[in-house]
Protein backbone atom coordinates (compact mmCIF):
# COMPACT_ATOMS: atom_id res chain seq x y z
CA UNK A 1 0.00 0.00 0.00
CA UNK A 2 1.62 3.42 -0.84
CA UNK A 3 2.41 5.75 2.05
CA UNK A 4 0.40 8.07 2.60
CA UNK A 5 1.28 12.00 2.91
CA UNK A 6 2.08 13.20 6.94
CA UNK A 7 -0.60 15.76 6.16
CA UNK A 8 -3.29 13.66 4.34
CA UNK A 9 -6.01 12.00 4.73
CA UNK A 10 -6.60 8.13 5.68
CA UNK A 11 -9.85 6.59 3.77
CA UNK A 12 -11.45 5.52 7.15
CA UNK A 13 -11.34 9.45 7.91
CA UNK A 14 -13.24 10.58 5.07
CA UNK A 15 -15.50 7.43 6.12
CA UNK A 16 -16.06 8.92 8.86
CA UNK A 17 -16.94 12.17 7.80
CA UNK A 18 -19.34 11.12 5.65
CA UNK A 19 -20.71 9.14 7.90
CA UNK A 20 -21.28 11.84 10.48
CA UNK A 21 -23.40 14.09 7.84
CA UNK A 22 -25.23 11.13 6.61
CA UNK A 23 -29.30 10.67 7.76
CA UNK A 24 -27.96 13.39 10.65
CA UNK A 25 -31.13 12.42 12.87
CA UNK A 26 -31.14 8.63 12.16
CA UNK A 27 -27.38 7.24 11.49
CA UNK A 28 -27.07 3.69 10.73
CA UNK A 29 -26.76 1.53 13.57
CA UNK A 30 -26.44 4.62 15.89
CA UNK A 31 -23.40 6.35 15.10
CA UNK A 32 -20.84 6.67 12.17
CA UNK A 33 -18.86 3.75 13.60
CA UNK A 34 -21.06 0.83 12.06
CA UNK A 35 -19.11 2.57 8.54
CA UNK A 36 -15.99 1.24 10.17
CA UNK A 37 -16.75 -2.11 9.87
CA UNK A 38 -15.94 -2.39 5.54
CA UNK A 39 -12.51 -0.43 6.17
CA UNK A 40 -10.17 -3.21 6.97
CA UNK A 41 -7.07 -2.35 9.68
CA UNK A 42 -5.03 -0.75 6.44
CA UNK A 43 -7.76 1.75 5.79
CA UNK A 44 -8.52 -0.18 2.39
CA UNK A 45 -12.64 -1.07 1.51
CA UNK A 46 -13.31 -4.95 2.72
CA UNK A 47 -17.27 -5.02 2.47
CA UNK A 48 -19.65 -4.06 0.65
CA UNK A 49 -23.45 -3.75 1.32
CA UNK A 50 -23.13 -4.37 4.95
CA UNK A 51 -25.08 -1.36 5.97
CA UNK A 52 -28.51 -2.92 4.64
CA UNK A 53 -28.22 1.29 3.08
CA UNK A 54 -27.31 1.03 -0.81
CA UNK A 55 -26.84 4.82 -1.11
CA UNK A 56 -24.63 4.45 2.11
CA UNK A 57 -23.04 1.61 0.41
CA UNK A 58 -22.13 3.76 -2.59
CA UNK A 59 -20.56 6.98 -0.84
CA UNK A 60 -18.27 4.27 0.85
CA UNK A 61 -17.58 2.86 -2.42
CA UNK A 62 -17.36 6.44 -4.15
CA UNK A 63 -14.81 7.53 -1.61
CA UNK A 64 -12.44 4.35 -1.61
CA UNK A 65 -12.46 4.02 -5.29
CA UNK A 66 -11.40 8.11 -6.10
CA UNK A 67 -9.22 7.99 -2.91
CA UNK A 68 -5.03 8.47 -3.44
CA UNK A 69 -2.93 8.17 -0.35
CA UNK A 70 -0.46 10.34 -2.23
CA UNK A 71 -2.41 13.42 -2.33
CA UNK A 72 -2.56 16.06 0.78
CA UNK A 73 -5.47 16.30 2.72
CA UNK A 74 -6.72 19.54 1.22
CA UNK A 75 -6.28 17.52 -2.77
CA UNK A 76 -8.21 14.49 -1.19
CA UNK A 77 -10.79 16.57 -0.22
CA UNK A 78 -11.34 18.24 -3.03
CA UNK A 79 -11.03 14.72 -5.03
CA UNK A 80 -14.06 13.32 -2.55
CA UNK A 81 -16.26 16.87 -2.97
CA UNK A 82 -15.79 16.02 -6.98
CA UNK A 83 -16.80 12.62 -6.56
CA UNK A 84 -19.76 13.47 -4.36
CA UNK A 85 -20.75 16.21 -6.55
CA UNK A 86 -20.70 14.26 -10.07
CA UNK A 87 -23.10 12.10 -7.86
CA UNK A 88 -25.16 14.48 -7.22
CA UNK A 89 -25.36 15.51 -11.08
CA UNK A 90 -25.98 11.93 -11.94
CA UNK A 91 -28.67 11.48 -9.53
CA UNK A 92 -30.19 14.85 -10.63
CA UNK A 93 -30.40 13.81 -14.12
CA UNK A 94 -32.28 10.30 -13.42
CA UNK A 95 -34.18 12.45 -11.25
CA UNK A 96 -35.54 14.46 -13.63
CA UNK A 97 -36.28 12.09 -16.38
CA UNK A 98 -38.74 10.16 -14.23
CA UNK A 99 -40.19 13.78 -13.73
CA UNK A 100 -40.36 14.40 -17.54
CA UNK A 101 -41.77 11.23 -18.04
CA UNK A 102 -44.69 11.96 -15.34
CA UNK A 103 -45.59 14.61 -17.41
CA UNK A 104 -45.86 13.34 -20.72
Amino acid sequence: MPEQQQNSISLRELVRIAAKVYNDDEPPDGDESAWDKVIDSNGRLVARGELGDTLADFIIIELSETYDPKLSREEQLEEAQRSMNAAIMQLDRVALTFAELQST
